[in-house]
């Protein structure tokens, strides 16, 4: 018998994976129409899953004929998304067959009280729209694609079969052993692959043994939970599927702050393609101003008159990106001219942009979460900056 919390837990946990996997998408700045085809389709099922908890919780039928108008869609959109991938046209028949049977599905969604629960005729649509969908993603040949399509392609063929299955378990056919809807787990699993694999972090193997290890560590809580617990199996597999499916929602959010973290590191990136390069002081406020360096405190000879700029300069001259903990590294006299200059400025960087006339930057960088990428991207701006003509120099804040 399915448990309404259980049920809950499962369709909420990929509620939230679909949600993170659609923000990815959306993020990315050179979105194309496959983008569009993986919008179109997270979109549904982040819909269908919404509905479902809606009429689950709520029990107004409204949300489960929504959940059924939307259902329908799905396999024309999975198909979509696949024709995209291998940038070749599906067959006429099988596209025909999956609009024609949306539109039915759609019309019928609104005599669901007359046909009953389940409706075993969407079952049967939606499997075998997806397994005309897995021969047409495991026959068709790969060549002209690129190795990341290719990968995407080889995901769909691993997951495709884990999604039948589970999906058929939304409708009760497998109650007596599977007590759960559990469709969430695979569409986590979906998720999770396609946001790896955008990233370029987990390869099949990978994915393969994470999802084994996953999936033991679940069963694991749920044993132990109905030993302790004194339930059965029903028990057993219901939470057994909700530890599943929050370790799943776990490896799809740290994916999901990865590929953010990614395009934060890549705004300077950015920003260095289209800084001003008319002078040093237009370069590195264009940079700061489009970047994480955005505060930054430019220091020319005016404002460093209370120091040796002959200590200064040597000082530089063999750490052009200084960090604090770098102070131990230098002369004593070096190290206290410096040190007040990164406690006068609250910097964890100080960056010289030009020997003569000396020209530095210090650079407050979040210590929390700052990876050794940051550090090279510093240096990267530091030596841009050298090579830039150094024009009219101006105290000032960048």
């Amino acid at each position: 018998m399915h448990s309404l919390l259980a049920d809950s837990v499962v369709s909420a946990a990929a509620l939230a994976g679909t949600l993170a996997a659609l923000a990815v998408v959306r993020m990315r700045p050179d979105r194309d129409g496959l983008a569009g085809r993986f919008i179109f389709v997270l979109t549904l099922v982040s819909l269908v899953l919404a509905m479902r908890l809606l009429s689950w919780n709520i029990h107004q039928g409204i949300f489960e004929t929504l959940t059924r108008l939307f259902a329908a869609w799905i396999p024309l959109s999975a198909l979509l998304v696949l024709e995209g991938l291998q940038r070749r046209h599906a067959p006429r028949l099988l596209k025909q067959m999956t609009l024609a049977g949306g539109g039915l599905f759609s019309l019928l969604a609104f005599f669901s009280g007359d046909l009953g629960f389940p409706l075993y005729a969407l079952l049967a649509f939606q499997l075998a729209s997806f397994a005309a969908i897995y021969v047409l993603a495991f026959t068709s040949r790969n060549m002209g694609l690129t190795e990341h399509e290719q990968r995407v392609i080889g995901r769909i063929r691993f997951a495709l079969p884990v999604l039948v299955i589970f999906l058929a378990s939304d409708y009760g056919v497998f109650e007596d052993v599977l007590p759960i809807r559990a469709s969430g787990v695979a569409i986590l699993f979906f998720c999770w692959m396609a946001i790896s694999s955008a990233n370029g972090t987990t390869g099949r193997k990978d994915a393969a043994v994470a999802f084994v290890v996953t999936a033991v560590l679940g069963a694991v809580v749920g044993i132990s939970a109905t030993a302790m617990a004194q339930m059965g199996w029903t028990f057993a597999v219901q939470i057994s599927a909700m530890a599943l499916c929050t370790g799943i929602l776990a490896l799809v959010l740290n994916e999901t702050v990865g590929a953010f973290a990614v395009t934060r590191r890549n705004d300077i990136l950015i920003a260095l393609a289209a800084a001003d390069t008319t002078s040093v002081r237009a370069f590195i406020t264009s940079v700061t101003a489009a970047s994480a360096l955005g505060g930054s405190t430019l220091l020319d000879e005016k404002e460093l008159t209370q120091f040796d700029m002959t200590i200064l300069r040597s000082a530089f001259a063999t750490h052009p990106v200084l960090r604090r903990r770098d102070l131990v590294l230098l002369e004593e006299e070096a190290r206290q001219q410096l040190d007040s200059l990164f406690a006068t400025h609250d910097a964890t960087h100080l960056l010289m942009l030009s020997a003569d006339p000396l020209l530095l930057v210090a650079s407050a960088m979040p210590s929390v979460g700052r990876s050794s990428a940051v550090e090279t991207e510093l240096a990267l701006v530091q030596r841009m900056a050298t090579l830039v003509p150094n024009r009219e120099i101006a105290d000032g804040t960048a």
